[in-house]
């Protein structure tokens, strides 16, 4: 398998700023960002840049550099002089994210499906590939970058660049709720999810509905199977909670 570096939109002035500082705060980032997802780094102690440097063999900018992204994307809040601290959404921005997630992604795949393409379908397979070899090896950050991607990937072919930077700021919120949490043999080899697999298949046969079942289906599945103490067991009253008709762009022709 090849290393997977989700690179979430980094602009590219600040690489050829300084080509050598930016993929050493990169790699900084990507452990950080490890750390946070899985649970090493949690919000009881505070980060500081000083303590970070001396970890890391770098620079204070550098790290700077690092936590300034992390801010970006939700994982950490910085407090001034008390230093940098990581994250811990509440149980109500928990549900109002995956609520978010939900409804953006129910709006992508509706304008997907007219737009996909056999390639493009055909990618989002690989990605999926890449996502079971990560599980076979019960490599949670591994999935979980992938899978932000892939869903990303998918969400771009509906053409809304604008709402991106909410989805992955939001996918990665849900990833932080949720990785965490310790995860039985059974729930990774036989996970009660609904898999990439179905809202591709749905796609290419243009089965519009069966495509946003399937990704509606998918999503809160995951959310149930990894953060029950956040969301509950019962996938039926979840669902009854967070299903309604997606917008659709002829729904918006009186604006």
């Amino acid at each position: 398998m090849d290393e997977i570096v989700i690179a979430e939109n980094v602009p590219q002035a600040r690489a050829k700023a300084n080509k050598k500082r930016a993929r050493k705060s990169d790699a900084v980032y990507q452990d950080l960002k490890r750390k946070i997802l899985t649970g090493t780094l949690t919000a009881d102690s505070p980060i500081t840049e000083q303590s970070l440097a001396k970890d890391y063999a770098c620079s204070q900018s550098t790290i700077r550099e690092a936590l300034m992204l992390l801010q970006e994307y939700g994982l950490v809040v910085r407090r001034g002089y008390q230093g940098t601290f990581v994250t811990d959404p509440t149980p109500l921005e928990a549900k109002l994210m995956l609520k978010l997630r939900f409804d953006i992604e129910s709006t992508g795949i509706l304008e997907a499906a007219k737009l996909v393409t056999p390639r493009q379908i055909e990618e989002l397979r690989e990605l999926d590939q890449d996502f079971e070899e990560y599980r076979a090896v019960r490599d949670v950050f591994g999935c979980a970058e992938v899978d932000r991607y892939l869903h990303l990937k998918l969400f771009r072919i509906a053409q809304m660049p604008v709402l991106e930077p909410v989805l992955v700021r939001t996918t990665m919120m849900l990833q932080r709720v949720m990785l965490p949490t310790p995860r039985s043999e059974k729930a990774w080899s036989r996970p009660n999810v609904t898999p990439h697999k179905d809202i591709f298949d749905a796609l290419q046969k243009r089965n519009v509905q069966g495509a946003l079942n399937s990704l509606q289906a998918h999503i809160l599945s995951s959310a149930v199977l990894l953060a029950p103490h956040f969301y509950g067991s019962d996938l039926g009253r979840l669902k009854n909670e967070y299903d309604h008709e997606p917008v659709q762009a002829l729904g918006l022709t009186g604006f």
